[in-house]
């Protein structure tokens, strides 16, 4: 009992001598302060807080236990984006048994030189096919010289020859299978089934690269 009366009696003589010395006003920061904004303590060396005074406005001269230090956050670093890569694939039809490139042909061809020049190119794998009307042998000539128009026109334009790669199939592989059967006979005289065999006249090509930078 008799220390709290002690402390109390300290307490009002710290007040009494900060009011005795010098103005005494409430900063913005909750604290009574004095002179030029020096807090006012108690005997105890306590900052005096007034009505205003929160934790969130607690001072690091007064009250350093209750303010929070930022922690400097570790930056956000992003993820790795996988390379990008540039791949595609046209389709070249020829007539029946020809290996001439026609005028449709030689569009596509045009439009896929141009895109591999664009690019940073690995590789350009072509895959020749022709119909099922013929012999096996007499087939698998006939695609490869489809096959060999293409590298000599892609050439022509500009592109490398060390990227370029063929492969002849002949009749092999058909996209028609099942669609043309029951036409009638299996000759080139037979003009209903040389149209609906039409697609298996083809060259495939299939770019692989990545984007210039």
């Amino acid at each position: 009992m008799l220390a709290d009366v002690l402390k109390s009696s300290l307490i009002a003589a710290a007040i009494a001598t900060g009011y005795a010395h010098a103005q005494i006003s409430d900063n913005c920061d909750g604290y009574l302060t004095a002179g030029a904004q020096e807090p006012v303590r108690s005997a105890y060396g306590e900052c005096w807080r007034t009505s205003s005074w929160t934790a969130e406005r607690a001072s690091q001269e007064c009250d350093p236990q209750l303010v929070v230090k930022d922690t400097p956050k570790a930056p956000v670093m992003p993820a790795p984006q996988a390379p990008q890569r540039a791949s595609y694939a046209t389709e070249v039809l020829f007539d029946f048994q020809r290996a001439e490139l026609d005028a449709d042909g030689r569009k596509l061809l045009d439009d896929l030189a141009q895109k591999l020049l664009a690019i940073d190119a690995e590789k350009v794998t072509a895959t020749a096919y022709a119909d099922r009307i013929g012999g096996a042998e007499y087939n698998e000539r006939l695609s490869a010289r489809r096959a060999e128009a293409i590298r000599v026109y892609l050439v022509e334009k500009g592109v490398s020859e060390k990227l370029l790669s063929f492969e002849a199939k002949g009749a092999r592989e058909p996209v028609t299978a099942g669609r043309c059967e029951a036409m009638g006979p299996e000759t080139k005289h037979n003009a209903k089934l040389v149209a609906c065999l039409r697609p298996d006249r083809r060259v495939v090509i299939e770019v692989a690269g990545r984007p210039k930078p």
